[in-house]
């Protein structure tokens, strides 16, 4: 007996006898907890717009003025009183005015107004609480009001960036007491039979319910400092259908503390009530099949209840270790199964390849972590084989033991961390394919297609023919320029020129839209395409010749002829949208490397690395123009339109009383539309027009007259 007290302190009767144990457990809970702050670190901020469908204005946009308000769009429903946006200028002053408030129609949106902005680069900050799962995100991007701006976006989507450490410290104890407290009400009877003191069987029946409290406060406080920064935002938390589920938890768990179990039928619908609550309030509510995959996360949870339930009673165990094991073991073994099947259910929920195991974050956890309860099953099965041989000393079992539990404690730690990511595989990947618009647009390059784009109001239309020629086509159509609740439906195209048609589109993403036709007869068709949104009907109107001849050749040329120019100037005239006011620029350009602007009141001057600038007729201001050294004409017009896709000829007209051959392309990347009007005798752009979301843009050409800028004496 000496020889067992001093291995390991377990039970004496109806109590713990031995301060050492309650050290050790002590203990292995903190260097768990060092654990999970350890691989949360690891699983580090990441950049990416995953979780962003729309975004008004755009990352990296450039508006010739402030648009009314920033608006964006998630692919969750938001929780209000956490959610915000932030508009800071250079100063890093929040230039947005008053409160983050809803999009009407929209849930899963939220805007900030803005007064008139000066020009300049503007940092968007946003904070989400998502009401289905309670996760918070933390992301950034930039536009630009009379400039343009990289879009730098940013989205931190970590663990610990959702959760903060004290959630996941949180998330830990109250999953070990949500787990224990099912197990050790599941196991009651079977512990008692063993030999175990009612009174210790009743103790832990308060304490694990008290864990799962202590817990799950502590989350919904981290939730409150995460998204807001105070604690004051703590009523926040529970105003959405995630806090509410956690408000279930934390009552069921107090009263399962107060009962205990000496009404075991009502501690086990307690402790079931709870986790069943606990797995509705996460992932699960953001699959296809919420109650299913609540019920798959609560068999789970509740598998690992018992099983640590079991591991935890034999350590606890002096000489009666044999009676217990044998009591729990094979109770725990069917616990392991169902472990293992509800974990395979589980990963289908949330990953949507294979792949993902070894090329996300969440998925190597999820290895971790399945590994983690691979060693338990091991070590289960070692202890398991040893307390049948009557000559082993109980020191030498509890070894295996202590390790099947540190393995376990691994495993939860683990486990905290998956259900701390935000967004797992399949969420992300989701929100990827609705937040990309149309797919096609990105595969031009390889297809045989005629792509054009016209404004109407404050959007942009893109329409795609697949192949450009007489017979059987594909209709893309792809809407720019929507706000949250446009709610963009009933899109067609129809056609009249040879013949006439009508295409009915139905949606393939964001304001994607694709249909089947067919386009009989050769010739000149005049083409009309309408989308309805809840600010009206979207139309616009144009001629397009059928077959469209591809236009690679033709500009190749134009790239050619233009890197060969002295001299040019041009008239520029954008708009934000249709109906909006437009804003005039005169260009000049001299070779090699000169140009100057003038826009309203105000001037630029660029020759090489320099550049000069000044507003309203006051003192130039010399700065370093950024990157390489300006150039102009070489490769200027190469790196504008490099990466065009479906370059086709649309026909001729005459520019300035010059015949001139108009093409067509699209920058699938961006995405916006060109024409362009090339002289088809020397190959020169004399007139160029681009759509794009909040970029409509004009610009009329001449070329080789006299220009001379210097820099301000």
């Amino acid at each position: 007996m000496g020889r067992n007290r001093r291995k390991l302190p377990g039970l004496s009767g109806d109590r713990m006898t031995s301060p050492l144990a309650r050290r050790r457990l002590r203990r292995a809970l903190v260097l768990t907890a060092v654990g999970v702050l350890g691989f949360a670190l690891a699983a580090g901020p990441v950049s990416a717009h995953a979780e962003i469908v729309l975004a008004k204005p755009s990352p990296g946009s450039g508006l010739p003025q402030a648009p009314a308000a920033v608006v964006i769009k998630f692919t969750e429903p938001l929780n209000l009183a956490l959610s915000r946006i932030e508009v800071i200028d250079t100063t890093g002053v929040d230039v947005a005015s008053g409160p983050t408030e809803p999009v009407e129609g929209d849930p899963a949106a939220m805007q900030r107004r803005l007064g008139l902005l000066p020009a300049g680069p503007y940092t968007v900050r946003w904070t989400t609480v998502s009401t289905l799962d309670g996760h918070a995100l933390h992301g950034s991007y930039r536009f630009g009001v009379g400039t343009s701006t990289s879009g730098d976006e940013e989205i931190r989507e970590s663990p610990l960036d959702s959760e903060g450490p004290l959630g996941l410290l949180g998330r830990f104890v109250a999953l070990l007491g949500l787990g224990l407290w099912a197990g050790i009400a599941f196991l009651g009877p079977r512990l008692s039979r063993a030999g175990v003191a009612a009174s210790t069987i009743e103790t832990l029946g308060r304490a694990t319910p008290a864990l799962a409290v202590a817990g799950t406060g502590l989350v919904a406080v981290s939730s409150a400092i995460v998204a807001s920064g105070s604690i004051a935002a703590l009523p926040g938390v529970f105003a959405s259908g995630s806090g509410q589920l956690r408000l279930v938890v934390l009552a069921a768990a107090a009263l399962g503390t107060l009962v205990g179990l000496q009404w075991r039928p009502l501690g086990l619908v307690l402790a079931g009530v709870a986790i069943v609550a606990e797995a509705a309030s996460g992932h699960a509510a953001t699959s296809p099949s919420p109650p299913l995959a609540t019920t798959v996360v609560a068999v789970h949870l509740a598998a690992v209840g018992v099983w640590l339930s079991a591991i935890l009673a034999a350590l606890l165990s002096r000489d009666r270790l044999r009676d217990v094991l044998a009591a729990v073991s094979p109770v725990a073994i069917v616990a392991a199964v169902a472990l293992g099947l509800s974990g395979l259910a589980s990963a289908a929920f949330v990953l949507s390849d294979p792949g993902q195991l070894v090329s996300t974050d969440y998925g190597r956890f999820l290895i971790g972590k399945s590994l983690a309860f691979g060693a338990m099953a091991i070590l289960g099965l070692v202890h398991n084989r040893w307390r049948r041989n009557a000559a082993r000393p109980l020191g030498q079992i509890r070894l295996p033991l202590r390790s099947e539990g540190s393995a376990a404690l691994f495993a939860v730690a683990l486990a905290v961390l998956l259900a701390g990511f935000p967004n797992p595989p399949r969420e992300t990947e989701a929100a990827e394919e609705l937040a990309l618009g149309d797919p096609v647009l990105a595969r031009l390059g390889e297809a045989e297609a005629v792509s054009v784009a016209g404004a109407s109001g404050p959007y942009v239309l893109g329409l795609t023919i697949l192949p450009p020629e007489p017979g059987p086509v594909e209709f893309r159509l792809q809407l720019l320029g929507l706000e949250p609740g446009d709610a963009p439906r009933d899109a067609r195209v129809r056609g009249k020129g040879p013949g006439t048609f009508e295409a009915v589109l139905e949606p393939c993403g964001l304001g994607c839209f694709a249909g089947n036709g067919s386009i009989e007869g050769t010739g000149e068709w005049q083409l009309e395409v309408s989308v309805t949104t809840n600010r009206g009907v979207a139309s616009w109107s144009t001629r397009l010749p059928i077959p469209a001849l591809d236009g690679s050749a033709e500009l190749a040329r134009t790239l050619d002829a233009m890197d060969g120019l002295h001299s040019a100037r041009l008239e520029e005239r954008l708009q934000a949208s249709l109906d909006g006011p437009t804003f005039a620029a005169d260009y000049a350009f001299a070779a090699p490397d000169r140009m100057r602007i003038a826009a309203g009141t105000s001037e630029r001057i660029v020759i090489g690395g320099s550049e000069y600038r000044r507003e309203d007729g006051g003192a130039w201001q010399s700065l370093a123009w950024p990157g390489s050294p300006f150039a102009w004409p070489g490769s200027y017009y190469r790196e504008f339109w490099a990466d065009a896709a479906a370059v086709r000829i649309l026909g001729d007209e005459t520019v300035d009383g010059v015949r001139s051959r108009v093409v067509s392309f699209v920058r699938p990347e961006l995405p916006a539309w060109f024409r362009i009007w090339v002289g088809a005798d020397d190959g020169l752009v004399r007139r160029m027009e681009m759509r794009a979301e909040g970029h409509l843009m004009a610009q009329d050409w001449t070329l080789d007259v006299p220009v001379s800028i210097q820099p301000p004496g």
